[in-house]
């Protein structure tokens, strides 16, 4: 789903070699996802919405159970959506959960007709101090 070369393609890259506390780093240091917000965050004028107004951008989260299911959060949705099993030693970098998860989301929306797929990636993790 990802172009080949592009930064999000060069940053799945590093990051799916590292462990953990390695890919949080990466993401908390990677000066392209730095710039692809500051770019998001400053594109346009447009004022915040009411509360009243339909708004199409929203929260997407995909999480991991210690159970080892891949469940989706989505804003617009009631509850969670359980996308499918994964290997004990998958995260959500992995192949499979990005395939069960943030492929397939992108790819439903595409096909959905959504229009320009923007949008910001945070990572929550637990701290090891």
């Amino acid at each position: 789903m990802t172009e080949a070369g592009s930064d999000l393609s060069t940053l799945i890259q590093q990051a799916l070699p590292l462990a953990p506390l390695a890919r949080a780093d990466l993401l908390y240091e990677s000066q392209a996802l730095e710039s692809a917000h500051q770019a998001a965050a400053t594109t346009g004028d447009t004022e915040a919405p009411s509360a009243d107004d339909k708004v199409e951008l929203h929260y997407v989260c995909f999480v991991k159970t210690e159970d080892n299911r891949l469940w989706e959060l989505d804003g617009r949705r009631k509850g969670p959506l359980e996308r499918g099993s994964l290997a004990a030693d998958d995260d959500v970098l992995s192949e499979s959960a990005l395939n069960l998860g943030v492929r397939a989301f992108l790819k439903r929306e595409e096909e959905a007709g959504g229009g320009e797929l923007r949008f910001s990636l945070i990572a929550l993790s637990q701290t090891w101090d």
